[in-house]
C-alpha cells in the first residue's frame, strides 16, 4: 500500500538490487524512481486518450528541508514539493486533452538539431564531404580545430562575430598572425559552405586579416654561397631530407609536391613525373620532366614502398620543420623557408637564359589572357631542356665551371707563348 512521501523518507530511501518505483499518497500518480545505482529521480504516470504515457519531471532534490525558490521546471533537480507541483500540472494537462510530454518532445527535438549544428559538427562534416577536394585537408583540419575548445560545442547560429574575432585575436598572440589569418581563412570558407546548405547567414564579413597579403609577400633568394653550403651539406646528409632537399630545387616544385612524390607517378623509363591534378594548386595534371641529376636522386632512395621521400615507407615525408632546424644547424644556412627554394630555382632558370614563357610552364604556371587561350602547346621538350639547363646552372654554383683538360693544356700553350 502507498504512503505519503515525506523529504526525509525520500532522503533515507536506500537503493535495492533492482529498479524501484516508490508512489506517492500524496499526488495521485506521482513515483520516486530509486535505481540501484542510488540515483533518484521524479516521474508522474498518467493516462491521456486512453493510453498510459509517463513523463519523467527530473533527479530528486535532497535540499535539506528548504524549498528551493522559484518556479519549478522540467529536468532540474526538484524537491518534493515542487514534484507534486509539476505532477499536478501534468495530470491538469492530460483531464484538458492537452499531452503533458509534447513540449518536453519538442524541447529534446531542438537540443538535437542544436547539437547537430554546433560548430565543431559541422566542421567534421565539412571535412568528411569536402575535405577529398582540399590538397591540405590535414593543414585545413588543423586549422578549423582551434576554435573547437572555445566554440566548438555552441550552435552556429548562435556565434557572433565578435566571439569569432576574440578567439582569432587569441590564436594570433599565440601561434602567430599568419596563422591566425589561416585559420580565419579555413573558417569563413566552412561557414560559407554551411550558408549554401541552410538558412544560415554567416556573421563574417569582408577583411578581418591581421596580416597585409602585400607585406607577406617573399622575396628571399639563396645567393650562392648560401646554396653551395646548402647543397653540400645535403648531399653528405643523413636520411632522406638531404636528397628531398636538393630533388626540390632540381624540380622547381613545392613542399608537398615534391615530398609525396610516388613511384607510381614516374614514366617507366623514369624520365618523366606527372604530379596529378589531386596534389596540385591548379586541380590539373602537371608534367615535370627530371634532370639527370634528378634521375640520379629517385634512383639512389632506398624502395621502401610507393613513396620516394618516406621515414617508413607507409607515408611521405613530414615534420618539415624540425627536421629543417636540424639541417640548418648542420647546413650553416638559416632564414629561408622552403618555398624560397622554388623561388631559388625560378631565378636560376632566368640566370639560365631560359625564356620566361618556358621557366613559368617548368614551375607549372599557366599562361595568363589570349595566350593562355589558344596556345595549347605542352611545352615538354622546352620544360626538359630548362630542367637539365637548372641542373648545370646548380652545379655550376657549387662546384665552379667545369674545366676541360683540352682547356687546360690550351691555356698552357697561351701562357708560354708569352
Amino acid at each position: 500500500m502507498s504512503k505519503t512521501l515525506t523529504a526525509i523518507a525520500c532522503r533515507n530511501i536506500r537503493a535495492g538490487a533492482r529498479r524501484r518505483e516508490i508512489p506517492d499518497r500524496g499526488c495521485a500518480g506521482l513515483h520516486l524512481i530509486v535505481q540501484p545505482s542510488g540515483h533518484k529521480s521524479w516521474a508522474v504516470r498518467f493516462r491521456y486518450r486512453g493510453q498510459t504515457r509517463k513523463l519523467t519531471l527530473g533527479p530528486f532534490l535532497d535540499h535539506g528541508g528548504q524549498e528551493p525558490g522559484g518556479e519549478p521546471v522540467i529536468g532540474a533537480p526538484l524537491s518534493l514539493a515542487s514534484a507534486r507541483e509539476l505532477a499536478t500540472k501534468a495530470l491538469r494537462q492530460a483531464k484538458s486533452g492537452v499531452d503533458p510530454t509534447a513540449e518536453k518532445r519538442k524541447q529534446r527535438v531542438a537540443q538535437h538539431a542544436a547539437e547537430a549544428d554546433t560548430l565543431a559538427s559541422i566542421a567534421e562534416e565539412f571535412l568528411r564531404r569536402e575535405g577529398v577536394k582540399l590538397r591540405t585537408v590535414s593543414q585545413r583540419a588543423s586549422d578549423l580545430r582551434l576554435f573547437y575548445p572555445t566554440l566548438g560545442r555552441l550552435p552556429v547560429d548562435q556565434i557572433r562575430r565578435g566571439q569569432y574575432h576574440r578567439l582569432l585575436d587569441h590564436i594570433a598572440d599565440h601561434n602567430g598572425p599568419h596563422r591566425a589569418d589561416r585559420a580565419l581563412a579555413g573558417l569563413k570558407r566552412l561557414l560559407s559552405w554551411h550558408a549554401e546548405r541552410s538558412e544560415f547567414i554567416s556573421p563574417l564579413g569582408r577583411g578581418g586579416r591581421r596580416t597585409s597579403p602585400r607585406e607577406l609577400a617573399r622575396s628571399r633568394v639563396l645567393t650562392d654561397d648560401e646554396l653551395r653550403k646548402l647543397w653540400t651539406a645535403a648531399e653528405t646528409y643523413p636520411g632522406p631530407f638531404g636528397a628531398y632537399l636538393r630533388f626540390t630545387l632540381l624540380t622547381a616544385t613545392r613542399r608537398s609536391e615534391s615530398a609525396g612524390l610516388r613511384r607510381t607517378e614516374l614514366s617507366d623509363d623514369g624520365r618523366t613525373w606527372i604530379i596529378p591534378g589531386s596534389r596540385y594548386k591548379s586541380g590539373k595534371d602537371v608534367v615535370i620532366p627530371l634532370s639527370k641529376s634528378a634521375q640520379r636522386i629517385v634512383a639512389a632512395q632506398s624502395v621502401l614502398g610507393d613513396y620516394v621521400f618516406t621515414a617508413d615507407g607507409s607515408r611521405p615525408l613530414g615534420g618539415f620543420d624540425k627536421r629543417k632546424r636540424d639541417f640548418d644547424k648542420v647546413s650553416g644556412v638559416a632564414g629561408y623557408r622552403l618555398h624560397d627554394l622554388r623561388r631559388t630555382a625560378r631565378t636560376l632558370l632566368s640566370r639560365a637564359g631560359i625564356s620566361a614563357d618556358v621557366a613559368e610552364r617548368a614551375l607549372g604556371h599557366a599562361l595568363v589572357g589570349v595566350r593562355g587561350t589558344y596556345d595549347r602547346h605542352a611545352y615538354e621538350a622546352e620544360k626538359r631542356h630548362a630542367f637539365e639547363a637548372l641542373a648545370a646552372r646548380i652545379s655550376r654554383v657549387v662546384r665552379g665551371p667545369e674545366v676541360k683538360v683540352a682547356d687546360m693544356a690550351e691555356a698552357r700553350k697561351r701562357r708560354q707563348r708569352r
